[in-house]
């Protein structure tokens, strides 16, 4: 057996019965893995990142969370039993994620949620609105919402839910969507819009009819084209989100940049394949799967170093191994990588953007000023500059347009990681306000058996 150094020790749950068990975060010096045994159903190890170096340096953009009143005040169980949130947690709710429906108009061979035609799951537009009033009062201000699904789309009364949001004060209104009914219906498009939506998190697996035929079942490349065409006609943003399925769509991730780019999208995030919901088998080994290190190093390489993978900022609000980002512009032809114009790991303390997502204004603002005041004239990027920090940084990079690349690596049962839990800042809310970390929520067990979804 090879020699392995231990790097960490954590709890985890047994995939085939998803009791908690110990668990080791551990590595041959190369690659960093997890390795758990259940007293019942044996030794399991499972690949976490293909690269030691990356994984390290994301650990060193940790910071301290920000918890918030919990909405469940006694711990029984203990994580990852008790949500939520349970006083054990450790930081707040940057994103809210509200499941209007569990049903679909697609049946995909790979699903996080298992969604089917008909419907289990469909709270009315009150039971929402109270909902999201105890977000209010645990969060204590309005917070991101993104409405998902099954597909939200499916909902009549969608545009009605956004306006119910939006007069409640939440402004950060995100619907996380599959694009079948917004191509279909461009003035579905328009009356979200005009409700208060902000923008779409498109389904967006790759550039080529295979890679949908084996990750939705269906070609959907058309599909895809007129949804973000009507979104963008209605004033809605397009935030593309890619499912990474290693050996399907692993090729084109800098084309699906590229292509981002090119629709003014907002960005795009690459979620390398969970093993959550549904799935089909063969596309799974969890020695051998996507993570968020050869989504960095696969960027790199494919665009030929325009972007590095040691230009991915780990999030520091949610656990740094769970999101990275990149900030860039597309200019003259070139991707410009923003974040490479100042050291953004000391930024990050120095203008306290350590315990939240890192909003893009912000980020800018922060790199102008740091440039405005240390020892790098910034004159030597724009001699014509004038006038205060981010307006010169903004007339130097005059982009095309801003966007964003981010990777999001979701926690399945062979990698759950309480300490990762309970730091999680995405959360799903359900009724009575009850909150549970988004991968938690989703977790399945290899027998298909959950311990949030379709319970609470």
């Amino acid at each position: 057996m090879e020699a392995l150094s231990v790097l960490q020790e954590t709890s985890s749950l047994c995939p085939v019965c998803l009791s908690l068990v110990p668990a080791r975060i551990v590595t041959d010096g190369v690659k960093v893995y997890m390795e758990k045994a259940c007293e019942r159903h044996g030794y399991f190890k499972s690949l976490l990142w293909s690269n030691l170096n990356l994984y390290k340096r994301a650990l060193r953009f940790s910071r301290e969370g920000e918890p918030v009143k919990p909405h469940v005040e006694k711990v029984e169980r203990g994580c990852p039993f008790d949500c939520g949130l349970c006083p054990l947690h450790k930081q707040h709710t940057c994103l809210a994620i509200i499941e209007v429906t569990d049903a679909c108009n697609l049946l995909c061979p790979v699903c996080l949620a298992g969604s089917g035609p008909k419907p289990t799951w469909e709270p009315s537009l009150s039971e929402l609105e109270e909902m999201l009033k105890e977000l209010l009062r645990c969060e204590g201000k309005p917070t991101a919402v993104q409405f998902s699904g099954g597909e939200p789309t499916v909902r009549r009364d969608l545009p009605e839910l956004v306006a119910a949001a939006r007069d409640m004060g939440f402004k950060l209104l995100e619907v996380d969507t599959n694009g079948i009914e917004l191509a279909k219906r461009p003035e579905l498009a328009k009356e979200l819009a005009e409700a208060g939506l902000e923008g779409v998190y498109l389904q967006f697996d790759g550039l080529t009819p295979d890679v949908y035929v084996k990750i939705r079942g269906v070609d959907l490349t058309n599909v895809k084209e007129k949804a973000i065409e009507n979104c963008l006609k209605a004033g809605l943003t397009v935030t593309l989100a890619t499912t990474v399925v290693k050996g399907v769509n692993d090729g084109q991730l800098w084309d699906i940049v590229r292509y981002s780019v090119s629709r003014r999208a907002l960005g795009v995030n690459f979620q390398p394949f969970a093993a959550l919901g549904r799935y089909p088998k063969d596309i799974f080994n969890p020695m051998d799967r996507a993570t968020v290190s050869d989504v960095q190093l696969w960027i790199q390489e494919q665009s030929g170093g325009a972007v590095r993978a040691l230009d991915f900022i780990p999030v520091p609000c949610p656990d740094p191994r769970c999101s990275s980002l990149v900030y860039a512009c597309y200019r003259g032809g070139d991707v410009k990588v923003i974040n490479r114009l100042a050291d953004v790991e000391q930024l990050i303390d120095k203008y306290s953007l350590k315990n939240r997502f890192i909003e893009f204004d912000e980020l800018l603002k922060a790199i102008a000023e740091e440039l405005n005041v240390s020892s790098r004239d910034v004159r030597t990027f724009r001699p014509q500059a004038v006038g205060p920090p981010l307006r010169m940084l903004l007339e130097y990079l005059k982009p095309e347009g801003f966007f964003s690349i981010g990777c999001h690596f979701a926690q399945d049962a062979w990698t759950v990681d309480v300490n990762r839990l309970m730091k999680c800042c995405v959360h799903e809310l359900r009724r009575g306000g009850t909150l549970v970390p988004f991968c938690l929520f989703n977790i399945t067990s290899v027998k298909g058996e959950k311990l949030y979804r379709g319970k609470i």
